[in-house]
């Protein structure tokens, strides 16, 4: 190639529900604006970028909103089962490299893009609750850095390329999320990827970033290890100890230390947080055990501690009334609640009663109330608990019970569900926000905020999520984990992290709208053009009734 010839690279703007991917051709549409947003409101938009030569592009923005504009680069991840392939909607059930983590752009803000294919930029515009309303012009031109050792084989750099949207800011401020937005953290993942535990300040770092991550995507409850939680462990065996109770025990009485459990407390509050969930005082599947705990620094209980055990249940009497008494000095009645055993079945429904009455009797439900994911209406029916959290594809069994709170769950993800899955589109996991406003959904959960090991949590410290991002090749990708481990100990976001943030402002803005114009306008403005009611399986498809929704919503908005 001659040293004079330019290379000229293309420039186009996408929404953030089209998936760029390096093996594919780009055929999304071009994005035409204008976008909108609320203040307080996060709104995201892609730069799909292509170059017949590898090259380093520098981005400038020109923008009154300029401070409050990130842009990070798309980057692709190995996944061996990217989704089921009998999902209609599907864009993909090959194994292959999908977009997920948004990195950080590189040093001097340089943006590297390889050679005939298609990358992206992440844009996301975070409008502070006083961003100036009105329509405004983002313009973000693409230079070709220009020194020497970033202009490969000498080649003078491609012309700039300039591409340009309106965002009309609302002056309407995006009102307080009041979903209980809970996607489990685990914390001996951070443990083992990062090598540190609470004795080390560096632990508490770590933790303070990504607790600040989960406050600004909209996930407003910490998981709360008393002990090491035992979720998706095999029987018999034990993930890495992570618990924030200190636990001593002298001639049968026990004492309790709060120290570090206060500790995280107060941190998580510090970033944003104000709402936990305790760790499951029972395993999983059937609360047939005590969970691992450690008492005068040594394993006290665990698999081979029945769930009925008098040791077990005397514990748990001295313990209940002391934690009660704890998080009512915290101010934490009615901001949190407790797990007794992770989606029983139908066969363990006796022992599961059993169990929840153990603790029932030192946690007031109007203060400290327990929730599980379960699924079996008959739980409900038989009057074991009145707090269950189904599956989205078991919510409908549950429609006509009568339930003190309505929450609802989703893991991996079926015909119709909303999906953050790797291999499906952005709009099915952009559709959960309208569906848990439409449906009065008060609580979320999802399993898998950072789940960093294999199924069954076979593999821990050795086991790499960046080269394998479906659990031991058990789930999906994408179903696991919501954010990477950063290697200076802050959280990798993901393309389905943030469309999962975009939806819950979605269930806000309808909120929003309620508020000023009342319910039924909501919903007609919602259901207008369908036939049907919403329901989670069946709602219209592709992106476009999502994007035309969301138009609606703020013209009503600006209306009034």
């Amino acid at each position: 190639m001659s040293t004079s010839e330019v290379f000229p690279f293309e420039v186009r703007l996408v929404s953030d529900l089209e998936k760029v991917f390096l093996s594919r051709e780009l055929n999304s549409p071009e994005l035409s604006g204008p976008l909108y947003g609320l203040r307080g409101e996060r709104v995201s938009f892609q730069l799909a970028v292509k170059s017949p030569r590898s090259t380093y592009l520098v981005p400038e923005i020109d923008s009154v909103l300029s401070p409050y504009i990130t842009l990070r680069s798309v980057e692709c991840v190995p996944c061996d089962n990217p989704c089921s392939p009998d999902d209609p909607d599907i864009i993909s059930a090959e194994p292959g490299l999908y977009p997920a983590p948004l990195m950080p752009l590189a040093r001097d803000n340089i943006f590297c893009l390889g050679a005939n294919h298609w990358q992206a930029l992440w844009a996301t515009v975070a409008l502070p609750e006083d961003a100036p309303a009105g329509l405004h012009r983002i313009a973000i031109t693409l230079r070709t850095a220009t020194s020497e050792v970033r202009t490969p084989w000498g080649l003078p750099p491609a012309p700039p390329v300039t591409v340009s949207i309106d965002l009309e800011v609302l002056p309407h401020v995006l009102p307080q999320q009041t979903l209980w937005s809970c996607s489990w953290f685990h914390v001996d993942c951070l443990e083992a990827h990062y090598h540190t535990n609470p004795t080390e300040e560096h632990f508490w770092e770590i933790l303070a970033n990504y607790f600040r991550d989960m406050a600004v995507h909209g996930v407003n409850v910490a998981f709360t290890p008393l002990w090491t939680p035992e979720l998706d462990t095999a029987v018999g065996q034990e993930r890495p100890t992570i618990q924030l109770l200190g636990i001593t025990e002298k001639d049968g009485q026990y004492s309790f230390d709060f120290t570090l459990l206060k500790r995280y407390i107060g941190l998580a509050r510090q970033c944003g947080i104000e709402r936990f969930e305790m760790a499951h005082a029972f395993t999983q599947w059937g609360a047939t055990a005590a969970p691992k705990i450690l008492v005068n620094g040594e394993r006290r209980f665990g698999w081979e501690t029945s769930a009925d055990s008098p040791q077990y249940q005397e514990f748990l009497d001295q313990l209940l009334p002391r934690l009660a008494e704890f998080l009512r000095a915290e101010g934490l009645a009615g901001k949190c609640f407790f797990h007794n055993s992770d989606e029983p079945g139908l066969k363990d429904i006796g022992r599961y009663r059993d169990s929840l009455r153990r603790l029932q009797k030192h946690l007031p439900d109007d203060e400290f109330p327990i929730f599980d994911a379960l699924s079996e209406p008959e739980f409900v029916r038989q009057g074991v608990t009145y707090r269950p959290i189904p599956h989205t594809a078991h919510l409908a069994a549950f429609d006509s019970l009568p339930l003190k709170a309505r929450w609802v769950y989703y893991c991996g993800g079926g015909p119709g569900d909303p999906s953050r899955l790797l291999g499906m589109p952005s709009w099915r996991n952009r559709s959960l926000g309208v569906l848990l406003y439409a449906l009065r959904i008060e609580g979320f959960l999802h399993w898998g905020h950072n789940f960093w090991f294999s199924q069954y949590s076979v593999q821990q410290e050795r086991f790499n999520p960046w080269l394998n991002t479906t659990a031991g090749h058990s789930f999906a990708g994408g179903d696991c984990f919501h954010v990477y481990p950063g290697p200076d100990g802050t959280p990798i976001d993901t393309i389905h992290y943030e469309v999962f943030a975009a939806a819950l402002q979605d269930q806000r803005a309808f909120q929003l709208y309620e508020q000023l114009a009342g319910r039924d306008k909501a919903m007609a403005l919602l259901q207008e053009g369908l036939d049907r009611p919403v329901k989670i399986a069946d709602h219209p498809k592709g992106p476009e009734w999502l994007q035309d929704i969301r138009r609606r919503l703020y013209k009503a908005l600006k209306s009034l």
